[in-house]
């Protein structure tokens, strides 16, 4: 509850007077400004979030995308109506400032999962809304069974810290967003072979058509780069990569072969809010195998996983996991 004249900073799901603090510290603030001429303006800031939550009685199916970003729509909307303008207007239908991972697989009543949520640019200053929307979703019920679960905890991926929110304490620090460096500049070691794991349906394209099989290395390079630019372009802030590092990441592309895989189709029905129509999108599922010099993609498949892949991505499409082997 609120003390005094000061913000209330209990976050808890049933409190009307919450305020969201800005999630970067006064050092970061500074980091932001100016830029390089290879990377003009304030850098792009990444949040991750990720909620470990506990199913009441909530049950999904493999993949429930689409159900949970409605929902989490629907949360903001109802609790936060100016993040939800800034997160689900029309102008961003383009280029969305948060990608979605939905659990990776069927929940039942009693399981505890996570669900991935990453937040780009300025939405990054509204990670706290983003997790008592997630919060108050689970008492509101999800899907037409109003399945419910609890938030148990809520930590910023790959911050190697501690949760900073933890339902029986309430919020216990600000999550502040990671530098994309920080994915981009990991090294692995000499890797020679790296398998890639599609956690959701995949929907990549080529030649302006939808790809049904297994795609070369080098078009997973381009794709990841353009994936970037796009979330880059949306949030209004510069890329992390620098020109001639991607020009060069393409040339070593073309090296790297695709050794084996085990793909299958998954079909995902979605009904659409604006014409109330039900739509069945198809995408990618299972694992890819490259084999080559892979040592200088290792940040950039990183940083994708974070960034997801793809068309809608926002829906909880195209997050993917990466396992590296590395060459004695």
């Amino acid at each position: 509850m609120k003390q005094g004249n000061g913000p209330c900073h209990c976050f808890k799901p049933d409190c009307k007077d919450i305020r969201m603090p800005k999630s970067y510290d006064q050092r970061e603030q500074g980091q932001r400004g100016g830029g390089t001429p290879d990377r003009p303006g304030p850098a792009l800031r990444v949040l991750p979030l990720r909620f470990k939550l506990e199913s009441r009685s909530l049950s999904l199916n493999f993949f429930s995308g689409p159900l949970w970003r409605s929902g989490f729509g629907l949360a903001l909307k109802i609790h936060f109506p100016g993040i939800f303008a800034l997160l689900f207007a029309d102008q961003a239908r383009l280029g969305r400032l948060y990608a979605l991972q939905p659990p990776s697989r069927a929940v039942h009543p009693g399981d505890v999962f996570d669900l991935g949520l990453s937040l780009f640019g300025p939405a990054c200053d509204h990670a706290m809304a983003c997790t008592q929307a997630i919060a108050q979703l689970g008492d509101m019920g999800l899907g037409s069974d109003r399945g419910k679960y609890a938030l148990m905890e809520t930590c910023v991926a790959g911050s190697g810290t501690t949760p900073f929110f933890i339902a029986k304490s309430g919020l216990v620090a600000e999550p502040t967003p990671i530098p994309p460096q920080t994915w981009l500049e990991h090294s692995a070691g000499n890797i020679r072979e790296l398998h890639m794991d599609l956690l959701t349906p995949l929907l990549i394209k080529k030649d302006n058509g939808l790809l049904r099989g297994p795609f070369e290395f080098s078009l997973l390079v381009r794709r990841l780069h353009g994936r970037l630019a796009q979330v880059c372009e949306a949030a209004g802030e510069s890329s992390p990569l620098l020109r001639e590092i991607a020009h060069k990441q393409n040339e070593l592309a073309a090296s790297v072969r695709l050794h084996h895989f085990e793909l299958s189709h998954a079909k995902v029905k979605r009904q659409s809010a604006r014409s109330q129509e039900t739509m069945i999108i198809e995408g990618l599922t299972g694992t890819l195998c490259f084999q080559g010099n892979l040592a200088p993609f290792t940040g950039l498949l990183a940083l994708g996983t974070v960034l997801s892949l793809g068309g809608k991505t926002a829906f909880g499409f195209g997050g993917f996991g990466i396992r590296v082997h590395q060459n004695g």
